[in-house]
Order: C-alpha cells, then structure tokens, then sequence
C-alpha cells in the first residue's frame, strides 16, 4: 500500500495540471507532451503493475497470517494434550487426590 501510495501521489497524468486553469492555450502543449510521451498508457501500465503488486502483497500475508494460525492451533492442541496427560496421571497415579 505504501508504494501504491507514494506512485499514485506522484503519477497524476490522468489530471489536467492547474496552470491550464490560467493559461488554455497551453492546453495544446500539454495535449502534446501527453501524446508524444505516451503518458495514458504508462500509467495503464503502471496501474495493472501495482493491482499485481497489492494482490501478491495481499496473497503474502494471507499466508503469514494462515502460518500464524497454524502454530497457534497446533499450542493450543499441545497445551491441552499436556492437561490431559497430567489428569489421567492425577487420577490413575496417585490416585485421584
């Protein structure tokens, strides 16, 4: 999310720059420069790479996440095998007192 963050804050191409407000007549160069720099298509590009990136990042914690619970689960299944034992050793070593 950072980089999508710090990439969208910066690529603004698919917004008029604010001295078009003042000036139109630089409408034409910005037309241009937007044109002769394939600036709409860049950042199609550039969008459809950061949709690849979130996902994967989405994916990957997913995972961590998935790994996270596992462990936690498999304590949990350990914690209460040990109650167990140490029940069945109360009640058929000693005795049950």
């Amino acid at each position: 999310m950072l980089v999508q963050h710090r990439v969208s804050g910066r690529v603004a191409v698919g917004e008029k720059p604010d001295v078009l407000w003042d000036r139109p007549d630089l409408e034409r160069l910005d037309a241009r420069l937007e044109d002769e720099y394939e600036l709409s298509e860049r950042a199609e590009t550039l969008n459809r790479k950061l949709t690849v990136i979130s996902e994967t990042a989405t994916t990957l914690a997913d995972i961590v996440d998935t790994k996270r619970s596992l462990r936690l689960e498999i304590s949990v299944i350990v914690l209460i095998a040990f109650e167990v034992v140490i029940a069945l050793y109360d009640i058929f070593v000693r005795g049950g007192h």
